[in-house]
Formats: C-alpha cells, structure tokens, sequence
C-alpha cells in the first residue's frame, strides 16, 4: 500500500462533492430516452425507432453512415430502417449515448495517462470488442453491452472537476504494483467505475448495467454475463492499445471473467482479431 499520510487529509475527495458534480450533468436528450425506453421492451415497433431516430438529425447521419461503413450490399443502406436493422439496438443506443459522453477536446485526463483523443478511442475500441463478443454469440448479453462499453470511463471526465495537483502526482505513481482503479479508492475514496455507475442511475439505466459498470475491474463482486464481458472486452481493448502496431493476435490471461463465459484462447484471438478490424471501420464514423 502506497504511503500517503503527509498529503492523505487533502487528497480523499468528498463523496458529496463527487455527487454534486454528477448532478450538474444534463439529463439525457428525449432522443436517447426514447430509444432506452424503447429497446427495454423486447416487442418493441421498429417504427417507433425510426421516429425516435428521426428526431435527431445528428443520430441519423451518423447511423446511416456506420451502417454503410459495414455494409457490404452494392447499393449501401439508404434508409434508418435499414440501417436500424443492420446495426441492430445495442449499437443504435451506444452510437445514441456516445453524443452525451464525449469529453470536450481541452479537458485535462492527464491524471488518467489519457487525453480527450485516447479516452475516446479507447471507448469506441471496448465498444467494438463488446459489439464482437456478441457478434460470436459468446453469451446473452443484451441491448446494453454497447452502452455499458461506451460509459464504463466516464467517471475519469467526472473526476476531473476535483483532482488537485496532488491527485495529479500521487495517480501517475500507478506503476508502484498497485493496479489504476485500486490506486483511485487508496487516494481518492472512490474510483472512475464508481463515478460512471453513479451517472448511469442517475440517467435511469437498467440496474444490471449500472451493476457492469460499477464491478467491471472487479466482476467477482457482480457475477452476471455483461460485467465479465465489459471485463473481457476492456482488457483487450488495453492490449489492442499497448501493441506496437495494433495488428498482433494477442488475447488477455485467463481470468475469472474468461472463466465464467468458457471462453478458450481460439475464441479470445478470434474476438481480437475481428474487434480490431470492427474499430477501424468504426472510427470514420464517431469523428
């Protein structure tokens, strides 16, 4: 355990602080209510999709044009229909939710090892491992893995409002045998998964996904198919990053999470080699 007594009384955060900050960040748009609502229910209209979609032009653009990124009709997708149909609803709310998370491009993530460019691509690329871990059929995961992927760091943006210099000194000293997230609880009281459950109750998001979010460092404290897919699909999505070139097969350790969804190394190479092509016809499409 790291020493911290001569700066530990300035160091801890308020909790109610932290609260405060959550509190001030807007609810979400009626656009992205909507489809939440919507995709809850599993007789949904794909009508009604299309009119909540329609509602934002943003949102339109931007699924028509990750639909024709992975499409592979001669004509491309013309329509929300269609595109709604080829993404399927678990993209459609994380593309949807991705507007609400993105940090501005000054923010200061350092604290993190992080800028607002890495933060997001580190997003959409546990996005796109997520999107390939159900495309195998790995296990049920639901509508919410992409949206529990693309919120699952939120709490650092959060963070940011209450990081001293002191903060900022003591979070870049993570490479003392102490992993990120438990060197966030030893200084700050609490950690960034934390933080990204508290603003998803906040924004009326399903209890399991909230629970994913909290627990996806430690998914032994939340035994369910999406916290230890958010697990799996972070830890790759860190090995995808610390590669040289980005292209070599690599898959994480065995772990508890690996363990609970049965997941060989075959598979895990297999999730990691289509992922990584996942994210670069992704990119284009969140710039």
């Amino acid at each position: 355990m790291i020493s911290t007594a001569r700066t530990e009384p300035t160091c801890h955060l308020s909790h109610e602080d932290v609260m405060r900050t959550v509190h001030t960040i807007p609810p979400l748009p009626p656009s992205v209510v909507q489809l939440n609502a919507l995709f809850s229910d599993p007789d949904y209209e794909i009508t009604d999709v299309i009119r909540s979609v329609e509602l934002d032009p943003a949102l339109t653009g931007r699924l028509l044009h990750l639909a024709n990124s992975a499409s592979r009709c001669p004509g491309g997708v013309g329509s929300i229909r269609a595109a709604v149909v080829s993404l399927g609803g678990g993209v459609v709310k994380s593309v949807a939710m991705a507007q609400c998370v993105r940090p501005q491009v000054d923010l200061d993530l350092s604290a993190f090892r992080m800028t607002p460019a890495s933060y997001w691509r580190h997003s959409l690329t546990v996005v796109c491992f997520a999107e390939e871990l159900a495309a195998q059929g790995v296990a049920e995961f639901g509508n919410d893995f992409s949206v529990a992927a693309i919120l699952h760091d939120f709490g650092k943006i959060v963070l940011t409002a209450h990081l001293t210099p002191d903060h900022h000194s003591l979070l870049h000293r993570a490479d003392l045998g102490i992993s990120a997230s438990d060197l966030e609880r030893a200084l700050l009281s609490i950690d960034h998964a934390e933080v990204s459950a508290v603003v998803a109750l906040r924004w009326e998001l399903p209890e399991h996904l909230v629970r994913s979010i909290q627990h996806h460092h430690r998914p032994r404290m939340f035994d369910h198919p999406l916290c230890h897919g958010l697990n799996i699909a972070n830890q790759l999505a860190w090995r995808l990053e610390s590669s040289d070139d980005g292209q070599r097969s690599e898959t994480i350790d065995r772990c508890l999470s690996t363990e609970a969804l049965r997941l060989s190394q075959d598979k895990l190479k297999e999730v990691y080699k289509h992922g990584a092509v996942r994210l670069q016809q992704t990119l284009e499409s969140y710039t």
